[in-house]
C-alpha cells in the first residue's frame, strides 16, 4: 500500500507539471483494478491461471475536436502477470538465481507439466485517441478507445514455480524476463460530469506485442530431445479503468 500510495503522489505532481506546461485540456488520476493472463505461441505451453493487480497513474488530454481527444499518460503496475502451464520440463529459468539452484541446473532440473507464474511490476506509458459520443436527454456519454498503445518497462520480476514435489514461492525470475513490453488496446465506457470536473468509468482490453520471456532455455521432450524453448509469451489484461479529470 505504501509503494501505491508513493507512486499516485509522484504521478500527481509530475503530471500536473506537464499539464500546466502543455496547455493540454484536461488533467486526470487514473485507478484501475486488472485481471491479467499470460498466452504462448507455442501449443506446448498453455495459460493457465489470471492475476490480480492494479494500475494508478495520470493522464492528460489535449481535444483535438469536441468529439475526438488524444491522451497521453503515465502509470505505474503492480501484480501484472499469469501463468504458463509447460507440458514438458526442463531448464525453463537457466539465469534466474533461484532460491534452490538444483531447478535449474543439471539436464532436466524443471519435471513434465510445470506451472510458472509470473509476478511483474511495471511503469508505463500509454497514448491514444479517445472518441466522445453524446446521447441525447441523459446525464452522461459514451466513449471508445482506438486505438491505444502501451510501452512498459518490467521494473521487478517475481516467480512461482509450481509442479509435484516442487514448490518455489517469489523467486526472482527478473534474467529471464525481457526488460519491455509492447502492447496495444481498446476500451469503452461512460463520461459522467461532476460539477466542474468529470469522471470516466470504463472496460479496457490490452493485448501485449512483444514476447517479455526471455528465451534462453531449453525443454526435454518425450524422446528425450533438447529442444530450445522459443516460445512467444506475451502479457494480456482486462482493465476496470476509472479515472477523475480537472
Amino acid at each position: 500500500m505504501k509503494k501505491i500510495s508513493t507512486a499516485l503522489s509522484l504521478i500527481v505532481i509530475v503530471s500536473h507539471l506537464v499539464y500546466t506546461q502543455t496547455n493540454e485540456n484536461s488533467f486526470g488520476i487514473i485507478v484501475s483494478p486488472t485481471v491479467g493472463w499470460m498466452q504462448s505461441k507455442d501449443n506446448l505451453i498453455n495459460s493457465n491461471g489470471v492475476r490480480l493487480g492494479l494500475q494508478v497513474g495520470g493522464m492528460g488530454e489535449y481535444y483535438v475536436t469536441d468529439w475526438m481527444a488524444l491522451y497521453g499518460g503515465a502509470t505505474f503496475s503492480f501484480s501484472q502477470g499469469g501463468t504458463l502451464l509447460h507440458k514438458f520440463g526442463g531448464n525453463l529459468l537457466p539465469d534466474s538465481e533461484l532460491s534452490d539452484p538444483q531447478y535449474n541446473t543439471g539436464d532436466k532440473p524443471l519435471p513434465d507439466d510445470v506451472e510458472i507464474k509470473y509476478s511483474l511490476q511495471l511503469f508505463e506509458i500509454p497514448i491514444g485517441l479517445r472518441y466522445q459520443i453524446g446521447l441525447p436527454n441523459q446525464l452522461f456519454d459514451l466513449y471508445l478507445i482506438f486505438p491505444e498503445f502501451n510501452l512498459g518497462l518490467i521494473s521487478k520480476s517475481a516467480g512461482t514455480i509450481q509442479a509435484t514435489n516442487v514448490l518455489l514461492e517469489k523467486e526472482d525470475i527478473g534474467k529471464d524476463v525481457r526488460a519491455f513490453n509492447f502492447a496495444w488496446g481498446v476500451g469503452a465506457g461512460l463520461i459522467v460530469p461532476m460539477q466542474e470536473h468529470y469522471g470516466t468509468f470504463g472496460l479496457h482490453l490490452q493485448r501485449g506485442l512483444s514476447d517479455i520471456t526471455a528465451n534462453n532455455g531449453y525443454r526435454v521432450l518425450a524422446n528425450g530431445t533438447r529442444e530450445e524453448e522459443d516460445s512467444k509469451g506475451t502479457l494480456n489484461s482486462l482493465i476496470l479503468k476509472f479515472a477523475y479529470f480537472f
